[in-house]
């Protein structure tokens, strides 16, 4: 992504309930550490179509948003570090 990211959007879905929640943070408020995991999402490939999780489990779908690109990750309860979902 040549831009610099403007947004980050997070949607957490699934667990036992599945009730959704949605934040979005202005990337300019993010500090060193936390730009450093935006800047690991953009080295990921975009997420494509849904995958089945593991039952009970956490899905975090992340979108960084820089002017009219969106670049889109997918990740699991286990590949998020200790702490970010609680």
């Amino acid at each position: 992504m040549a831009d610099e990211p403007q947004r980050i959007e997070l949607a957490r879905t699934g667990g036992f309930a599945n009730i959704p929640m949605r934040a979005s943070v202005p990337a300019h408020a993010l500090g060193p550490h936390e730009r450093a995991g935006v800047d690991a999402l953009l080295s990921r490939q975009p997420a494509e179509e849904a995958e089945a999780g593991e039952p009970d489990r956490f899905q975090y779908d992340v979108t960084v948003v820089a002017g009219e690109r969106r670049h889109h990750v997918r990740l699991g309860e286990a590949e998020t570090t200790a702490g970010c979902g609680r």
